[in-house]
């Protein structure tokens, strides 16, 4: 069907179905534009009529610019998905304000990607499926907060195209001018997410690619930048995290590979990047971050929360401790430390939490601040909660605890480990 644009956003009915996986297909093509959008919708509406939530689809191309004219729009689905669409202006970005602990208002949320402070306000970018409570089309999701306490849902803002879906990545602050873009523009490198046929196979092969997107309106608005691209390194290769070395002038990328290898890549330009170091940590897995904790004392971390104390001279990670942990359970994962914060450490992880029949899935942990610390086994990563919470939390006789209707995370006094328990 064609349909005329009359608003700032589609508003596109959601029927939630967690016990089916066959899934139908949506797609949205810009007639006179190159916005395009593919999802897939869940299988069954059930018995209800009326949609569990609508999910808000911008209008706007690759370039960032709104689209007008008509759209075509192509659904298998037999319920009535078509029936059900309207424009608006004033999506319904309902939240929580009172909420410690962040999840988005519809969907399953996952990955806490491109978090960066700028301009007085705490971007948390996510992984998110806007069209059901389970993980699938991943997208990245936008709150931001004013004060570290509180994150209020933006929206969605990079969404799966005619080459793949959005996975992982980070965000900075472009303070050197790259790719020809204002210092103010921040950039965003993430994963690219493909599928082709495999020779031989019934299943198609998935295949990864480093992408750059980057916004000019203070990360509102993310436009995908096609003229950059980092090359299938291993077939798993994602999850980039970058900063910049100042002692040796270049920019460092760390980047799974795939089991529990990782790389470390140096670039001067952020265009051109060179491999210097590789790694085989296992168990660790995913979503690697290097952080700086003293002048001379590094960590080297993944996804579960695995991590080495050791040394970083610009080109490679050298551990000197054994392998320690963050976190006493498996709920939080994935945890990215934010940059642009003038040194400090400041982590989010996201909870696997378990779902009771919510429109929306897992959430995230409160910002921690991490720092170097020493007893008498040696250093270790030292977790706080960050001082802008001071006034939530509670402290026991060997631990500081903060707690909302959903989430309990206790950390002892010493910082050494994280407990979360879902409430709920």
């Amino acid at each position: 069907m064609e349909i005329q644009v009359s608003g700032r956003y589609l508003a596109v009915p959601v029927w939630t179905n967690r016990e089916c996986w066959d899934r139908y297909e949506l797609t949205v093509k810009g007639l006179n534009s190159s916005l395009f959008y593919t999802f897939k919708l869940p299988a069954e509406s059930g018995d209800k009529d009326a949609p569990d939530y609508y999910t808000y689809l911008p209008m706007l191309d690759c370039e960032g610019n709104p689209v007008t004219g008509r759209l075509d729009l192509d659904c298998d689905a037999p319920y009535p998905v078509k029936d059900r669409l309207f424009f608006t202006d004033t999506p319904a970005f309902e939240h929580e304000p009172d909420a410690l602990h962040y999840h988005a208002p519809y969907g399953s949320l996952n990955d806490p990607n491109g978090l960066v402070y700028y301009d007085g306000l705490w971007h948390m970018y996510h992984q998110h499926n806007p069209f059901d409570n389970v993980w699938g089309n991943m997208s990245w999701g936008h709150s931001v907060s004013k004060d570290l306490i509180h994150f209020s849902f933006a929206g969605d803002v990079l969404f799966p195209d005619n080459e793949g879906v959005m996975f992982s990545g980070c965000g900075l602050v472009n303070e050197r001018g790259a790719f020809s873009l204002p210092e103010n523009a921040l950039l965003f490198f993430y994963t690219l997410a493909s599928e082709e046929p495999a020779p031989g196979e019934a299943e198609p092969h998935r295949f990864f690619t480093q992408r750059l997107a980057y916004s000019l309106d203070n990360g509102y608005t993310l436009i995908k930048y096609p003229e950059w691209k980092l090359d299938t390194y291993e077939s798993e290769n994602r999850d980039p995290k970058i900063f910049w070395h100042n002692e040796t002038s270049a920019y460092i990328m760390s980047l799974f590979l795939t089991k529990n290898r990782f790389a470390i890549f140096r670039s001067e330009d952020l265009k051109n990047w060179t491999k210097t170091c590789e790694v085989d940590y296992p168990p660790m897995w995913e979503c690697p971050d290097l952080l700086r904790l003293s002048d001379e004392k590094w960590a080297f971390m993944s996804a579960d929360g695995f991590y080495f104390i050791g040394s970083f001279d610009g080109f490679s990670f050298k551990p000197e401790t054994e392998m320690k942990k963050l976190y006493a359970n498996d709920m939080p994962y994935a945890a990215q430390s934010y940059s642009n914060t003038d040194g400090r450490i400041i982590s989010v992880a996201w909870l696997r939490t378990g779902n009771h029949g919510e429109n929306w899935h897992g959430m995230m942990s409160v910002p921690r601040e991490l720092s170097l610390g020493c007893d008498p086994e040696g250093y270790y990563i030292r977790q706080s909660f960050v001082p802008e919470l001071s006034g939530f939390i509670k402290e026991n006789k060997d631990s500081f605890i903060i707690e909302d209707e959903y989430i309990r995370e206790t950390l002892d006094k010493d910082g050494h480990m994280l407990l979360t328990e879902q409430l709920f």
